[in-house]
């Protein structure tokens, strides 16, 4: 089988070097030049445009970062609903809001083009965990920035917390603390498990349902802006625990 393979980036190339692994023949596209000479070195061949990669493919698969990215991608100039023959399957990978699904999905019906949404981890599921972990790995970076400002070593903090209440998963595996947890982001650059900008969109997404279904939040809101505040200061590319380096107190000539 030939796969029409959009968005070869940060989770798509792994899918896609799967898939390769597997036998599949794969045609792929991406906006991004580096991202899709990636998929070419992983056996992939190289299309012009989406709709191009939609056209060769019997099955279409989409893997992408944002609403907006996936919606131009199907349906945008050069897009999957211009390639894709009916009675084709596109299935969509990407974490993004539901009416957009909707959307494009109407859209693909009235061509006879069968549309699948059918994100990794499942969209609420994955929201819900990603709310979790994002407001966690905030209110962790706060806890230690507060004892270091206090002279409390970070490691004995660690080793008071994990025996507390205040324990959590995020803590013990992602330690926003660099040289804690040895296998963490922290420890090796920030180099991401998960970037973040992508936690930002997750946590905005997360509101974004909630708003939805009338369901009051409070705490994903507010990590979610400081989340986008970390990326404007260049943290976006590095992992989502990296807001621990934007929590630095501010100096002591300061005002407040």
């Amino acid at each position: 089988m030939k796969v029409g393979f959009i968005g070869t980036g940060t989770m798509g190339q792994p899918m896609l070097a799967n898939l390769v692994k597997k036998g599949f023949q794969a045609i792929a596209y991406d906006t991004a030049a580096a991202a899709l000479e990636a998929a070419v070195r992983l056996g992939a061949e190289r299309a012009g445009s989406a709709a191009e990669a939609a056209a060769a493919g019997e099955l279409v698969i989409t893997m992408l970062p944002s609403s907006a990215n996936v919606e131009a991608a199907y349906l945008g100039a050069g897009g999957i609903i211009e390639g894709v023959m009916p009675r084709r399957l596109c299935v969509d990978m990407s974490t993004i809001d539901p009416g957009t699904s909707q959307r494009i999905a109407a859209q693909l019906k009235e061509r006879g083009i069968r549309f699948l949404d059918a994100p990794v981890s499942g969209e609420v599921a994955k929201l819900c965990n990603n709310l979790i972990s994002g407001t966690v790995a905030v209110a962790v970076s706060e806890a230690f920035r507060i004892g270091e400002a206090f002279g409390v070593d970070p490691k004995i903090l660690t080793s008071v917390i994990a025996k507390s209440s205040g324990a959590t998963w995020v803590m013990e595996h992602m330690h926003p603390v660099p040289g804690i947890v040895e296998s963490a982001a922290s420890s090796r650059q920030y180099i991401p498990g998960f970037m973040t900008d992508l936690m930002a969109k997750d946590l905005g997404l997360a509101v974004s349902a909630a708003r939805e279904k009338r369901v009051p939040v409070v705490v994903a809101p507010a990590a979610q802006q400081l989340y986008r505040i970390a990326s404007s200061h260049g943290l976006g590319r590095e992992d989502f625990s990296s807001v621990y380096k934007f929590l630095k107190p501010s100096s002591d000539d300061a005002p407040v």
